[in-house]
């Protein structure tokens, strides 16, 4: 369990600083642009590849914290035990996207090594902001695979969160 923390609390400080240097490379970028009638030729392409890392990093975040985008209408309407078996299916879904991600990730990284791109302005290889798809993918697989476990050992507990039985003075319908 403290690897699982050290690696929330780095998920966490690497999204909060990756935010905070892309916003403040733009607001920079703004001021000088406008103010000074200065531009700096490589923050554009810095910030976007910050943000890029947030983003997946992020995704990462937001597997952990259920806090993905879900379309639930009907399955808010079903009993615990289906309500349970979409809910381990919505994981192995996601399993399976994140392996897609690390495998298609890491063969994109693979072949930009290969041709040995550069980014136009840093001039920093191209593997780098290439690298947060494999790194996302491998930190949302981790992420699924803890809720598929927590979703099989919770399958025989009783439904605790379901709405509660509707009463008429005292007696249970």
């Amino acid at each position: 369990m403290k690897i699982n923390k050290l690696l929330s609390n780095l998920e966490e400080y690497v999204a909060v600083l990756s935010l905070l240097v892309a916003s403040l490379l733009v607001f920079l970028q703004v001021v000088l642009r406008y103010v000074f009638n200065i531009s700096l030729v490589w923050s554009e392409e810095v910030s976007r590849y910050i943000i890029i890392w947030f983003i997946l990093i992020g995704s990462s975040i937001a597997v952990r914290e259920k806090a993905h985008a879900t379309v639930d209408a009907v399955v808010a309407y079903l009993p615990t035990i289906p309500k349970k078996i979409f809910s381990i299916l919505a994981n192995l879904t996601g399993i399976t996207f994140s392996v897609v991600l690390i495998w298609s990730g890491a063969i994109t990284v693979s072949n930009v090594m290969e041709l040995g791109n550069v980014t136009p302005a840093v001039g920093i290889p191209m593997s780098i902001p290439y690298l947060a798809l494999p790194v996302g993918g491998s930190l949302m697989l981790l992420r699924f695979i803890q809720l598929f476990i927590q979703d099989i050992t919770n399958f025989k507990t009783k439904d605790t969160d379901g709405p509660p039985p509707i009463s008429d003075g005292g007696k249970t319908r």
